[in-house]
């Protein structure tokens, strides 16, 4: 399992899937700010509330986020924002 590499696709998810600024993507989430930066930087492991937020909240397939196997969500077409 390769930080750098989760903190990518979390990025990824959160600029090309959602479009939506790091501050407004965690509001959605009810997730503390902060902590995104820090993880889209590879600097920490998500935590499994982060993790179970994205899936509801952006229909992101976990298996694609942590090993980079599959699509990025479960859903073929993603609403934006």
């Amino acid at each position: 399992m390769n930080l750098q590499e989760i903190g990518q696709r979390i990025h990824h998810v959160r600029t090309e899937i959602t479009g939506l600024s790091q501050r407004e993507f965690v509001r959605r989430m009810g997730i503390n700010q902060s902590n995104i930066s820090t993880l889209e930087k590879g600097q920490s492991l998500p935590s499994c509330f982060f993790l179970f937020s994205m899936h509801i909240t952006y229909n992101v397939n976990l298996n694609w986020l942590m090993t980079g196997c599959g699509q990025a969500t479960c859903n073929p077409e993603p609403v934006k924002g």
